[in-house]
């Protein structure tokens, strides 16, 4: 019964070393899967701007103007909407589950920057910029 017992504690102390890792490591290909989701509408404005008479994205066609259409879902995150009008707008999705519920992912169009919208959820989604 003592080497049962034994047993049991191990497991329990491996899966408490694991599980965390295992959840940072989720969070972080979910967040990769909306960067590249982010990054490719970002690619589709820039040759929308580039194809455009006045050579500025103007947000009113909306994203599905965009040669993405249908942009597909990513897991844990809501739509991508599209902020602002010529320079200076961004791409970015909310995060709709997790530790970072409510926290934006950002990618400048112009720069190509990418940031959070906290210090805390960038460190923990591996992106360079924050509070955007």
């Amino acid at each position: 019964m003592l080497e049962l017992l034994m047993v049991v504690i191990i497991i329990a102390i491996l899966a408490s070393i694991a599980l965390p890792q295992y959840f940072r490591v989720v969070e972080r290909s979910r967040t990769a899967q909306a960067l590249q989701l982010l990054s490719s509408i970002r690619g589709s404005e820039i040759r929308f701007r580039a194809q455009s008479a006045t050579n500025v994205y103007e947000n009113a066609a909306g994203l599905p103007a965009l040669d993405v259409a249908p942009i597909p879902a990513a897991v844990g995150w809501n739509a991508p909407t599209v902020t602002g009008v010529g320079a200076g707008s961004n791409v970015q999705m909310t995060r709709n589950g997790g530790p970072h519920t409510g926290t934006f992912l950002a990618v400048d169009i112009d720069g190509g920057v990418v940031c959070a919208g906290t210090a805390a959820a960038a460190a923990d989604w591996g992106v360079s910029g924050a509070a955007c």
